[in-house]
């Protein structure tokens, strides 16, 4: 589903097991299907070296992200 727009966090969680699936629906992270809260249950499971790169990564476009919107704020002001 290449160029397809996710518009909420794609997470059915553990405890559904059976069809129709509910999805979170937040605001996904930028970049990710996932919300924030979720991007990290995603990715702490993995303990192999590409999980580990994935959650350096997604921290830091989280600090990224958080000081984009600090640098808008001031300019709001």
């Amino acid at each position: 589903m290449e160029g397809a727009q996710i518009t909420g966090c794609q997470y059915i969680g553990p405890e559904q097991k059976e069809y129709p699936f509910t999805m979170c629906g937040c605001k996904p992270f930028p970049g990710r299907a996932y919300c924030e809260d979720h991007v990290w249950l995603v990715y702490q499971k993995g303990t192999n070296v590409n999980g580990k790169r994935k959650v350096k990564e997604i921290e830091k476009e989280l600090a990224e992200l958080k000081r984009l919107e600090e640098v808008a704020e001031i300019d709001n002001v």
